[in-house]
């Protein structure tokens, strides 16, 4: 008998299968598409490939800020496309390098679960301990007049362009729709970015969407808040994709329409139903442990719907795992840190300052800018800010920043948010000079 099942081999998936492997588990891991998952295949990597690609375009923009005079420069789309397919495949050989050394069977092929103790694959059937559903999910499909034509893309196939439109719509103004709004207008690209809510960005802090707002402007993004793709359609001379706005319909023409309006659930073909497994179109319902309504039945990552995110599905197997082991493993999923590539970064952890309001909790807040930082001075990159909110007590309760390595700065205030240390222990912490790290700290001394 087999320990482990995982169905899914995602970042969730593949991640927990090692988690377990390394922890004396026989582990089998069952894979239908590519070791990877959406993330590494069609997502996170090779969308951040093509970041740092528009990254470096916008920094040959403003060369000459730093005395350099650059008389030209073309792009190889055929390069850009060929490197970003490179990382893809060596991130997929080090991981099935890894399942390997670790003793993880990797199994081929769409799985089927019989009951909780026996999983089907083609004409295998493997009897297990415990089985962990990482199906992922799937882009959330949107019906329109014109969504069969051939300049109608997701977020999976606008990343297999073997070259870039000269415009482009992007619906939804998430995280997907902004990021790619982001890559494609330093691509020069003339880009409308169309989100039926009041803004942009919804879950994070109200602060850093305003900001984020009109910063995207800045860069020549045209934004329509409150509004609706109602059709795209071809003209003869060209296509439109067909705007519904508080200020009535506008026609935009374009050479591709993006839609990036979310993702749902993706249940893997399981019979959620006929197992007992409790579930809603919005995920498998899990308890803290994540396991399912049905004992030794986990499910892990976007599948139980809590957060879409790549990092929250390997901590919800690591936990899952720990489960089965008996051993407690205490992990604080309301400190799961959110990013946005876009230019510029946004990443955010903790409450918002619109929650803390809506919950009543009474809080103070402090923000300290960019632009003070000589570090940030030194990259020209002063556009932005960090934002902390406090308790009575001086505990941290969010921290949201926009600005330049974003992503890689919230980290410093989520490990000290996982310790629940004060305003007053974080002020003896030392900060590099000169660093953008430092405007962590200066936020911090600015709640004196």
């Amino acid at each position: 008998m087999t320990d482990l099942v995982i169905i899914g081999a995602g970042p969730g998936g593949f991640d927990t299968a090692l988690f377990a492997a390394e922890r004396g588990l026989d582990v089998v891991l069952i894979e239908k598409e590519q070791v990877g998952g959406t993330c590494l295949n069609w997502g996170c990597i090779p969308t951040k490939a093509l970041y740092h690609n528009a990254k470096h375009l916008l920094d040959l923009a403003d060369i000459d800020t730093f005395g350099v005079d650059l008389k030209g420069y073309s792009i190889d789309y055929d390069k850009i496309r060929s490197r970003k397919e490179q990382i893809v495949k060596d991130q997929i050989d080090n991981i099935k390098t890894s399942l390997q050394r670790s003793g993880v069977r990797l199994i081929r092929g769409t799985a089927t679960i019989d009951d909780a103790t026996h999983v089907r694959v083609g004409d295998e059937t493997i009897e297990t301990s415990r089985i962990i559903i990482a199906t992922g999910s799937s882009v959330r499909p949107l019906d329109f007049p014109g969504n069969d034509l051939d300049i109608v893309v997701d977020s999976r196939r606008i990343l297999e362009l073997r070259t870039f439109p000269k415009r482009l719509v992007v619906i939804g103004g998430g995280v997907i729709g902004c990021e790619m709004a982001s890559i494609f207008r330093a691509f020069e690209c003339e880009v409308t970015l169309v989100e039926f809510q009041s803004d942009l960005l919804p879950p994070f802090d109200a602060d850093l969407r305003k900001r984020a707002r009109n910063l995207y402007k800045r860069a020549g993004i045209d934004i329509h808040t409150n509004s609706e793709l109602t059709e795209v359609k071809d003209t003869g001379d060209g296509h439109v994709a067909v705007v519904k706005t508080k200020k009535g319909d506008v026609e935009i023409p374009t050479d591709m329409v993006l839609v990036a309006t979310g993702r749902i659930p993706n249940f893997g073909g399981l019979d959620l139903k006929g197992l007992a497994i409790a579930h809603t179109k919005h995920g498998i319902a899990v308890d803290t442990n994540k396991m399912t309504s049905v004992d030794g039945i986990y499910a892990i990552g976007d599948v139980n719907g809590e957060l879409m995110l790549a990092h929250k599905a390997t901590y919800d197997g690591y936990k899952a795992v720990s489960h089965i082991l008996d051993v407690d493993l205490p992990i604080r999923f309301d400190l799961v840190p959110s990013v946005v590539f876009s230019f510029p970064e946004l990443a955010s952890v903790g409450k918002t300052e619109d929650e803390l309001k809506g919950n009543g909790v009474s809080y103070r807040k402090n923000k300290y800018l960019y632009k003070t930082n000589g570090k940030a001075q030194c990259m020209n990159e002063t556009d932005g800010f960090v934002k902390m909110l406090v308790d009575d007590n001086g505990v941290l309760l969010g921290c949201h920043i926009i600005g330049a390595d974003a992503s890689t700065l919230i980290h410093e205030v989520t490990a000290m948010m996982n310790r629940n240390i004060t305003i007053d222990d974080y002020k003896s912490v030392i900060h590099a000079h000169p660093t953008l790290s430092e405007i962590i700290g200066e936020c911090i001394k600015g709640f004196d």
